[in-house]
């Protein structure tokens, strides 16, 4: 998988990617989690965004900037077809490459806690359970916020 910055060209398969990503999420959850009905527009006009692509095609989103003292990951999203080859691990390293680039310390990203499936990917990948948050949708679900040090 290459990963190159998004661009406005981009976006009709970013939207693809992460509907056909966060699907499986919703039929767990029961509803339609918010990172599903994202715009990514905003985050490719800021180069927040970064696509991975194989054959030139878009197989993997990465949503990331900057936050106060770390790099907030919104999104790290493998199209369901290339899941399980290690594209979701290789998202959260260019993560980690943008975050030292930017001199910050450390990354974070966000979970719901009923998804454990993607906290194990987190914590598998270095990322530990920072602290657990009302969901901002849901009062009855938590999120868990995970971090990893640089």
């Amino acid at each position: 998988m290459r990963i190159r910055r998004a661009t406005a060209a981009d976006l009709p398969a970013i939207q693809d990617v992460i509907t056909r990503a966060y699907d499986p999420d919703q039929k767990r959850l029961g509803y339609q989690p918010p990172a599903a009905a994202l715009d990514a527009t905003p985050w490719v006009t800021r180069n927040a965004a970064c696509v991975g692509e194989h054959a030139s095609s878009v197989m993997a989103v990465l949503l990331a900037e900057p936050a106060d003292g770390y790099l907030a990951v919104r999104m790290a999203a493998v199209d369901p077809a290339w899941q399980g080859s290690g594209h979701g691990r290789e998202l959260l390293d260019h993560a980690e490459e943008l975050a030292r680039d930017h001199g910050l310390p450390e990354v974070r990203v966000n979970a719901n806690v009923l998804l454990q499936q993607t906290i194990s990917i987190y914590e598998h990948c270095g990322y530990h359970v920072r602290e657990q948050r009302p969901h901002p949708v849901l009062a009855e679900h938590r999120m868990a916020e995970l971090a990893k040090a640089l």
